[in-house]
């Protein structure tokens, strides 16, 4: 078992467990738009980025393991604004020409 703080919150979960699903045995929502149950995660949509103590840059919840006392932030001004921003790119070139379901 992988002992990690997510959002200052214990918990213990196992080896290849990823940040997305830690955080979601604590009950803590972290939004995703390319996360599928049962699919490799894709991580390009970026809007699950998270914050790991230690590290420079913001790294995807949805493909990111979990190591030995992982120290993550889900949600913070940073943050906010990088989800804003990738949402804002996703949108910028969707012309709606999807064909359902979308």
């Amino acid at each position: 078992m992988i002992t990690l703080t997510i959002d200052n919150q214990n918990t213990q979960v196992p080896e290849g467990t990823t940040i997305l699903d830690a955080a979601q045995s604590l009950g803590i929502h972290i939004p995703t738009l390319c996360f599928a149950d049962n699919f490799k995660p894709a991580t390009s949509c970026m809007v699950c980025v998270v914050r790991i103590e230690g590290m420079k840059h913001l790294v995807p919840a949805c493909g990111t393991r979990v190591i030995e006392k992982m120290r993550v932030t889900t949600c913070d001004e940073n943050i906010q604004k990088a989800r804003t921003a990738a949402v804002e790119l996703l949108l910028s070139d969707h012309v709606g020409d999807c064909v359902g379901p979308c």
